[in-house]
């Protein structure tokens, strides 16, 4: 939960409100890539477990979205979680949260624990330097389709899509469909805000698993209000995304 700027948990309750279950895995006074944030740990098994609880006592199915990890601990405590509540569990959406723009700003022993949620995950959703980062190929092999199908091999439950994949047209969003990539493409806005990609998982998770859009159509739904809204903050000159969900 990042206290300051428009990034992580703040984006998913400001779009998909009250259809939220917030469990934060850490708070954070600014984000990531601001200098001087500090960290608070939250007692996150309790909060986790407790609202499983609360799902299964007022008989609630559930989404679950995984995003920052507060640690590499925390995985085991999902993973166990996950287990003992499959049964109100539709869909595992796993935002491999790792880093962007090339480097990572997570801790190395997070990016090892990473695999072990992306191999149970419906969906996957890692930009496109996480993609990279664990597709599992050598740095020397970097073209994009080769990243996003070694993806797909390792983690062959997981529909992978990927954000800030290149393509000609600038850059797009990827997914992996039927052994080859299917790909929203659009001009690159000049900018770059912090939260997009929380942004483009809200609208997956509203169009795809809330209300039941085909997969293609729901990406590319996601897509286009992503492009929107960040092009809205680029042309009114704004220091952050400002946003709401259209229909």
């Amino acid at each position: 939960m990042a206290v300051h700027g428009t990034a992580s948990m703040k984006v998913l309750i400001s779009l998909l409100g009250t259809q939220i279950l917030p469990v934060p895995s850490l708070f954070l006074t600014g984000l990531t890539n601001m200098p001087g944030f500090e960290r608070t740990q939250v007692d996150f098994s309790t909060l986790l477990m407790g609202s499983f609880e609360l799902a299964e006592k007022t008989d609630q199915k559930l989404v679950v979205l995984i995003g920052y990890l507060g640690n590499a601990e925390q995985v085991a405590e999902i993973r166990e979680a996950l287990e003992k509540y499959q049964h109100l569990i539709e869909a595992v959406v796993v935002d491999p949260v790792s880093g962007d723009h090339g480097r990572t700003y997570v801790p190395s022993s997070v990016i090892s624990a990473w695999p072990k949620l992306l191999e149970i995950a419906d969906f996957a959703l890692p930009n496109f330097t996480e993609l990279g980062l664990y597709a599992g190929l050598q740095a020397v092999q970097t073209s994009p389709e080769a990243f996003l199908e070694a993806f797909h091999q390792r983690f062959p439950k997981a529909k992978v899509i990927t954000t800030s994949y290149p393509a000609e047209a600038g850059v797009g969003v990827a997914m992996w469909e039927e052994g080859k990539p299917r790909l929203f493409s659009h001009r690159q806005v000049p900018a770059s805000y912090a939260g997009s990609g929380d942004v483009f998982a809200a609208h997956f998770v509203h169009y795809h698993l809330l209300k039941h859009l085909p997969l293609a159509e729901a990406v590319t739904q996601a897509a286009t209000q992503t492009l929107h809204i960040i092009e809205e903050a680029y042309q009114q000159k704004l220091p952050q995304l400002r946003f709401r969900l259209l229909d």
